[in-house]
């Protein structure tokens, strides 16, 4: 029976970050409910790009808390607060964050901890942007580069076994141009070369060198960047850079949605990765909806403080869905 719970009616999961904070805190331990969301029939059966599910008891709704798969290459699951659903358009003016024309106010314990100053203006300004939904056909030749590396890891959730890759094309002057050599990280190298795990970088975290590929990147900030980067190098030659998704070696010159998505925010708005940064969460990486705590403790006590450790004052605390009439017209 215990086996039974574990996949199929709840999920254990420690808070290892501050970006939920106030309202969950590190060393925070809850449980989520698989079963509201509908559990799959087949445990782990959406690492294998199935997403057959037991019915759903409710579908994500804005509000809701959710513990998920992240949607990039990191495999570990991350915790959020949904904001927006399918079909929604969700936008950022100077931090306060806008669904459909209104302002969703920020959760009673939710916070901004740098005093309005974040290192892109491209969050604290976010331009409106439509959340895709099931049923949406969807041309990749439109999009902007925030939006593609979206829709990127939007078809990497719907088809996890699938080799899901993009290939950035230079053009300059109109034509194509991905074997130009120009100088990067006081290297010469190329478009083609940045896509191939040819160069090597110090990683500022570990002091290694590691391969740097641009297919790699979760994060749209962190890629424009680059790509402003690379086309500054060709000031004169009316410099492009072109995206082409390709799925299983094909290129995707069209894409029917097959499930649903949200956009997810941590609590805590100035220090969360999140949708602002890794685009939509797929309905098909959704995994249970945060219940209950059941243990909390403050990592910054020693362990022979025990008592005073533990927050007792945490424990049995149910996690709210923040009620969406708190929604308030804004003017545009």
């Amino acid at each position: 029976m215990a086996l039974i719970a574990i996949v199929y009616v709840i999920q254990a999961f420690k808070i290892p970050t501050g970006s939920m904070e106030n309202s969950l805190m590190v060393g925070d331990f809850l449980l989520g409910l698989k079963f509201m969301y509908g559990a799959p029939i087949v445990p782990f059966s959406q690492d294998l790009g199935i997403n057959q599910r037991f019915p759903a008891v409710t579908d994500p709704k804005p509000g809701d808390v959710i513990i998920f798969k992240y949607p990039g290459t990191e495999k570990k699951d991350y915790i959020k607060r949904c904001v927006a659903g399918p079909g929604s358009v969700i936008e950022i003016q100077q931090k306060k964050l806008i669904v459909d024309g209104k302002e969703l106010l920020l959760p009673p314990r939710g916070k901004f901890d740098r005093n309005g100053n974040l290192e892109n203006d491209e969050i604290v300004n976010f331009k409106p942007l439509r959340i895709h939904k099931k049923g949406d056909i969807i041309n990749p030749s439109t999009l902007e580069n925030r939006e593609f590396l979206f829709f990127k890891h939007m078809v990497h959730q719907e088809n996890p076994r699938a080799n899901v890759t993009v290939q950035y094309q230079l053009y300059l002057n109109g034509e194509f141009a991905n074997d130009r050599t120009f100088s990067f990280s006081s290297i010469n190298t190329t478009m083609s070369d940045l896509q191939q795990d040819k160069i090597l970088r110090q990683d500022p975290q570990s002091g290694r060198n590691v391969a740097f590929n641009l297919n790699r990147l979760d994060n749209w900030v962190e890629i424009e960047s680059y790509l402003s980067f690379i086309k500054s190098k060709f000031p004169l030659e009316n410099p492009e850079i072109r995206q082409v998704l390709f799925l299983d070696g094909k290129p995707v010159t069209e894409y029917k949605v097959k499930y649903d998505n949200y956009f997810m925010m941590g609590d805590n708005r100035d220090n969360s990765l999140d949708s602002r940064y890794w685009g939509y969460l797929n309905r098909n990486f959704i995994m249970a909806k945060a219940f209950i705590l059941y243990f909390s403790w403050d990592k910054d006590i020693p362990l022979w403080q025990l008592p005073l450790k533990i927050r007792w004052d945490r424990i049995g605390k149910l996690i709210r869905s923040w009620d969406g009439s708190e929604f308030r017209n804004v003017k545009m």
